[in-house]
């Protein structure tokens, strides 16, 4: 199997990414001689990594799919043998129990979760994970399980590129259908082009601000001005697979039914979502859904107060950002594609792992996700 980089960086920003990555061994090795070590998470903060697809070749799918949501099977791999150096694996229960108790782990602990429930996750996956004697779980969008239907990003993200290819100025272009649909979004994305330099960024930048309602009018919108053309839908697992998984010690938690962005839509929607996923989820696999991940990793505090009205135990989010009050539901990840952990020439580096693992890296993490008040007012 193949392990195709990412198409290392421009020129102009090589110089820059080898002096990131030299940095990052520098810090690496002072980790590993415990020069740094109490700057680590250590053994109170668990690692809970995020992960999308699991694809056999990087370079051949990302041609046409989100490459932030791809990582080759070979690079997971690494991950997994370079992340086992410093941490042990273990499950959600275990997390969460030890999120609830304050008490430390005995060593640094990590957990690996997949989200969307994309069909590679079985194929690519679950193999390596089994292999491995790793523990794991997977959030799925339950109305998309088993069905042969776009992915609301996956079905965006194609559209906008190929708006991208057939519009003379994508910006102004994509501006003026926004304002025919009288749709009012992110003012980044009138008042600069940088939110819409390329289709993965102007696809982030849509999402996290609209209701499902308008995004399919805007999904709509581009079909019509540039067809929907020719490409492969990304398969989602089936409720057979997720039973397979399921006897085989993968957690299944719940991503809603349809993977809308939570503080966007009204009160009445968020509780459907939440209440109906869970309860598919329960009804076809026969057991307590405790599990919950925050689609995009948005969410505000009255999202956190309607997950937990909903019964989830645990939520997680997708970045620092947790609620003190509600410390369960928000346990932070760490979202890692093919291209997390790759030095200037697009080799995989582990000092450049170890450093986001262990939250070395400076400077902190940027967040641009929805966590205050909600992007529209709803009742």
């Amino acid at each position: 199997m193949s392990v195709e980089a990412p198409v290392p960086p421009r020129q102009g920003r090589r110089w820059r990414w080898r002096v990131k990555t030299t940095l990052a061994s520098t810090i690496s090795f002072a980790h590993d001689h415990g020069f740094a070590a109490a700057l680590a998470r250590g053994r109170t903060r668990p690692l809970v990594l995020a992960y999308h697809r699991v694809v056999d070749d990087f370079a051949s799918i990302a041609r046409t799919g989100m490459p932030s949501m791809l990582t080759s099977t070979g690079m997971f791999e690494r991950h997994l043998d370079s992340l086992a150096r410093h941490f042990r694996f273990v499950t959600l229960d275990d997390i969460g129990a030890q999120v609830l108790s304050g008490r430390p782990f005995d060593k640094p602990v990590a957990a690996v979760t997949f989200d969307d429930g994309y069909q590679d996750v079985y194929e690519q996956a679950y193999p390596v994970l089994t292999r491995k004697g790793i523990p794991a779980a997977v959030f799925v969008v339950t109305d998309l399980i088993g069905r042969s239907v776009w992915q609301v990003h996956d079905r965006l993200y194609h559209l906008v590129g190929r708006a991208f290819a057939t519009w003379h100025d994508p910006h102004r272009e994509l501006c003026a259908l926004l304002k025919a649909l009288d749709l009012s979004v992110d003012s980044s994305i009138a008042q600069t082009r940088e939110a819409t330099r390329t289709p993965l960024l102007t696809v982030s930048a849509l999402l996290p601000g609209l209701p499902m309602a308008d995004v399919q009018r805007v999904m709509d919108g581009l079909e019509a001005s540039v067809g929907q053309g020719v490409s492969d839908i990304p398969r989602t697992l089936g409720w057979a697979e997720l039973d397979v998984m399921r006897r085989g010690g993968v957690t299944i938690g719940s991503h809603t039914k349809r993977h809308v962005s939570l503080p966007a839509e009204s009160a009445a929607t968020v509780a459907d979502e939440l209440s109906g996923s869970k309860q598919a989820l329960e009804a076809r696999l026969g057991e307590s859904i405790v599990h919950f991940a925050y689609p995009g990793g948005q969410f505000t505090p009255s999202v956190i107060e309607a997950v937990a009205q909903a019964d989830y135990r645990f939520a997680y989010t997708a970045c620092q950002h947790g609620d003190p009050h509600h410390r369960a539901l928000t346990i932070e990840r760490l979202l890692l594609w093919e291209g997390s952990s790759v030095d200037a020439d697009g080799r995989f580096s582990s000092a450049l792992l170890n450093c986001q693992a262990q939250d070395l890296w400076p400077p902190s993490r940027q967040c641009a996700r929805v966590h205050a008040g909600t992007a529209h007012a709803h009742g």
